[in-house]
């Protein structure tokens, strides 16, 4: 197949937990995640001059070799020794450095598109492998779902799906990973989850319990980059009525659980109004799908 279009998913913590810290620098994490239905949309195309091309319709994203993307792609060329150009175009959704795992979903959608245009040579572990090399969140966002990541966020256990109405709002400020983790001093923590008790919660599909355990041990860290998150969860909670409003990843994105629908479509109304980066989604099952364009 010479043309494949693919769809890759976002990601939002619905909590993050910090265990500690490896020698290597690296935090060891406990997160329940879940993929959402905001997509960043792929166009891989086959070419002649055995070089990757990568382009977007965003400039708010680098399109040579610093593109993790590009770096997927050559790395899954890399490991089945082939020198097969492509041209990777990138419709931009998720927003950036938002902890949504944009570049990751990318990333991702690069590996899982190019093993099925290369016949699924490689396995799923081995492309979550590959993955890893790239960003801690690849792997998730080659799986997706809802599922239980440790380690470093590697470490799968599947948790039973939960269908959740979303709301996201992105505040104007940008936070990268770096940023938020040089910031966190762990013996400080001010709040930190039990996930163990989440999981309960979701498997027993208590919603209440889940909204309850639900927490970031990154949004102390965060706010002193974002201060506005405070008061947009807030007015989410106490002017719209969400079950639930907190940060996911690292920020600076706001989530909230809606269950009353006019209350969600209110809040939106509103916050759009103030921000770019303001959408409704919901859960998903799936992280990455691949339409062969023929």
């Amino acid at each position: 197949m010479d043309n494949i279009n693919v769809i890759a998913r976002a990601k939002v913590n619905l909590s993050l937990e910090v265990k500690g810290k490896r020698d290597d620098g690296y935090h060891l994490l406990s997160m329940v995640m879940q993929t959402i239905d905001l997509s960043d949309r792929l166009k891989i195309t086959k070419n002649s001059n055995k070089n990757i091309l990568v382009s977007s319709d965003s400039q708010k994203i680098p399109c040579d070799e610093s593109n993790i993307a590009y770096k997927a792609a050559s790395k899954f060329l890399e490991t089945i020794g082939s020198n097969q150009g492509y041209d990777i175009f990138i419709e931009k959704n998720i927003p950036i450095e938002a902890g949504m795992g944009g570049g990751s979903a990318d990333a991702a959608g690069v590996l899982v598109g190019l093993n099925k245009m290369n016949q699924d040579v490689l396995s799923v572990e081995k492309l979550m492998e590959i993955g890893l090399e790239l960003g801690a969140d690849v792997p998730f966002c080659i799986v997706g779902g809802t599922k239980l990541a440790e380690g470093i966020g590697e470490e799968f256990t599947n948790l039973k799906d939960i269908d959740l109405n979303i709301l996201i709002v992105k505040p104007n400020t940008s936070i990268s990973t770096a940023q938020a983790f040089r910031k966190l001093k762990i013996d400080k923590l001010k709040r930190n989850p039990n996930n163990r008790k989440l999981i309960r919660a979701i498997n027993d599909r208590d919603r209440k319990r889940i909204y309850e355990h639900m927490d970031n041990a990154l949004y102390d860290a965060s706010l002193e980059f974002a201060p506005e998150m405070n008061q947009i969860i807030e007015n989410l909670i106490n002017e719209f009525g969400a079950k639930k409003a907190m940060m996911t990843g690292t920020g600076s994105t706001v989530f909230a659980i809606f269950e009353d629908d006019y209350a969600l479509q209110s809040a939106y109304d509103y916050f759009s109004k103030k921000y770019k980066d303001v959408y409704i989604t919901k859960t998903a099952k799936e992280a990455i799908e691949v339409e062969v364009v023929k």
